[in-house]
């Protein structure tokens, strides 16, 4: 058990069995808390991408007449690029924006933009990436997130020391 409180929710009772979230020691109840809205995002986003491509197929099968086969072409370059880009807008995605968690680059701390999120993202066309990047999002930082040099955050603690990047951190301290 340790003594110092959960840098984010304060309490050193909670701290019997700490858990390690971005090189810090947190309680189990903000890890879980933190992994919850992390992966509830990530389905969120799931459904929604299903929805938009859904609608794609209906939208380009209605396009195509009756009695032929719609164009699927288009409709998969949509999900991917759906998907490719889907927290570029200031770090969010629909599933993001709702959990209240965020992508941002690791040095800055500034929310990610088109191009971090392509590079962070394109790995989940690769079929069964999604269930491998599924399984693997409670151990921290996932695939994509080393290769774009981003980090999801918890944007009610975006100042804790837990979230915040190094260059930020060392200001709090100064």
């Amino acid at each position: 058990m340790s003594d110092t409180p959960c840098p984010l929710c304060g309490s050193a009772q909670k701290m019997k069995r700490p858990r390690v979230l971005y090189g810090h020691q947190v309680c189990r109840r903000c890890w879980s808390g933190f992994i919850t809205r992390r992966q509830l995002a990530w389905i969120v986003d799931v459904f929604f991408l299903q929805f938009v491509v859904g609608f794609l197929f209906g939208f380009f099968g209605a396009m195509a007449g009756s009695g032929k086969e719609p164009a699927t072409g288009p409709i998969v370059l949509a999900f991917v690029g759906v998907l490719a880009f889907k927290d570029g807008f200031a770090g969010h995605s629909f599933g993001k924006w709702i959990c209240g968690v965020q992508v941002v680059d690791r040095e800055s701390g500034t929310p990610a933009g088109f191009g971090r999120s392509f590079l962070r993202n394109w790995v989940a066309a690769i079929p069964l990436m999604p269930l491998v990047i599924a399984f693997s999002m409670n151990r921290g930082p996932r695939i994509g997130d080393g290769m774009a040099k981003t980090r999801v955050i918890w944007k009610r603690y975006r100042d804790h020391p837990v979230f915040s990047s190094p260059a930020a951190a060392a200001k709090v301290f100064e």
